[in-house]
């Protein structure tokens, strides 16, 4: 992997309006009206998928420990299709009370550890993805945990974030098993799209809530018939350099709340996905964008946010919409992430 020749630039000293609030980072509220507004409701809904497994439990103490530290509301919500216990177990099998014993211990479980969080619990019947998506309208942020992490390279994802995070019409976290974060840093993808442009957004909020710093990477690569000679020494065009290095100082000027973030911008030329794994190995999140090069199809995850959620290197955040402050797309957005 060859880097281009500036990385690392750092965006936003002298202009920062952050302020600590209980011993957390967060952003200055008053600034941030003044700059356009939050990225995304503090004292909104915070769902979690939640079947009972382990994966279910991580990602319940994601978003308590989340919830308890911003305000809001956490809803619990298992979604059931009882044909398949009356398939297994016949039709005398007492589905609603097994549900339900597993919710009362997820709500005394996020009692204990954040006694101030309002909780409610709830199963609904219905193919998960489906039911979760209805369950989820409205809210703030949909939170769903997977057993695939760093170290455990040959698990797979499975369905049910990918379907969420492609659907969703809110922020999709989810949240793999990997350990705590080693770095006080959200990484976030940008390209020269609009979608990208609200995962900054989104990011630099994140980073203000926990003090930490935004990591902007934009990757760019060629076809693989180029490799061989970018990799024997020929050089790329200067102009074009000068193209991809612009992408991130421009997405940072496109939105308000970034303007004074501080930002650190790494340009690579290597795969964007691959990219994103990297720098976010141990991050307190990587955030993306859902849309990719397809304009055809809303419902579709960018290529490079599929395959980031396909090898997680720490919780991904993955946004489906432009915030209200976004500068609109314009005919010549390229839709990458």
């Amino acid at each position: 992997m060859t880097s281009s020749d500036r990385a690392g630039r750092r965006h936003g000293k002298g202009r920062r309006s952050w302020s600590a609030a209980r011993g957390r980072g967060r952003l200055d509220r008053e600034a941030m009206g003044r700059r356009g507004g939050a990225a995304m409701a503090i004292d909104g809904r915070t769902v979690v998928g939640f079947d009972g497994s382990p994966s279910a439990w991580r990602a319940l103490d994601w978003a308590a420990e989340r919830v308890a530290a911003r305000g809001g509301a956490l809803e619990v919500v298992h979604a059931i299709d009882s044909r398949l216990g009356g398939a297994v177990f016949g039709p005398r099998f007492d589905l609603e009370t097994t549900v339900e014993v597993g919710l009362a211990q997820a709500r005394n479980h996020v009692r204990a550890l954040a006694p101030g969080v309002a909780v409610d619990v709830r199963w609904v019947e219905g193919p998960p993805a489906n039911a979760l998506l209805g369950e989820a309208a409205g809210a703030a942020l949909l939170v769903v945990g997977t057993d695939k992490g760093p170290s455990r390279s040959g698990t797979r994802i499975g369905t049910l974030p990918l379907k969420l995070a492609a659907k969703a019409d809110c922020v999709v976290a989810v949240i793999p098993d990997a350990p705590r974060p080693t770095r006080n840093v959200v990484v976030v993808g940008v390209d020269r799209s609009a979608f990208a442009r609200s995962a900054l957004a989104l990011a630099v909020t994140e980073a203000g809530w926990s003090g930490a710093e935004v990591e902007a990477v934009h990757a760019w690569d060629v076809p693989e018939a180029l490799h061989a000679a970018l990799d024997s020494g020929e050089h790329a065009d200067p102009a074009f350099l000068k193209r991809e290095r612009a992408v991130i100082p421009e997405a940072i000027a496109d939105v308000p709340i970034a303007r004074s973030a501080p930002i650190t911008d790494v340009v690579l030329r290597k795969n964007p996905a691959e990219a994103l794994i990297e720098r976010g190995a141990g991050a307190v999140a990587v955030v993306v964008g859902t849309r990719g090069r397809g304009r055809f199809a809303a419902s579709l995850l960018g290529s490079v946010s599929h395959d980031v959620l396909q090898n997680l290197p720490c919780p991904v955040l993955v946004t489906p919409k432009e915030f209200s402050f976004v500068v609109p797309s314009g005919p010549d957005d390229r839709d990458e992430w």
